[in-house]
């Protein structure tokens, strides 16, 4: 399975908008700057796994399903 860094970093920032946090709040959260989250957000290719692992649990998302919606993402996209 290939994973999009592009669609890894939308769907965080889906995640982040749908618990109606700013970048702001959510990276204080995180304990990251601002600039890093949202830099994250257009492109996860260099966010560690660690962070990730952390902003998903900061957003109550399961690794599984957050990962079978990138993955049906990218089935999309190669359909169309």
């Amino acid at each position: 399975m290939y994973l999009d860094s592009v669609l890894i970093g939308q769907e965080l920032k889906s995640l982040r908008d749908k618990r109606k946090k700013t970048v702001v709040e959510a990276s204080n959260d995180l304990g990251i700057h601002f600039n890093t989250l949202s830099k994250y957000e257009k492109d996860a290719k260099d966010m560690s796994l660690e962070l990730l692992e952390k902003a998903l649990k900061y957003y109550e998302v399961d690794e599984l399903i957050f990962f079978k919606v990138i993955r049906e993402y990218n089935h999309n996209l190669k359909q169309n």
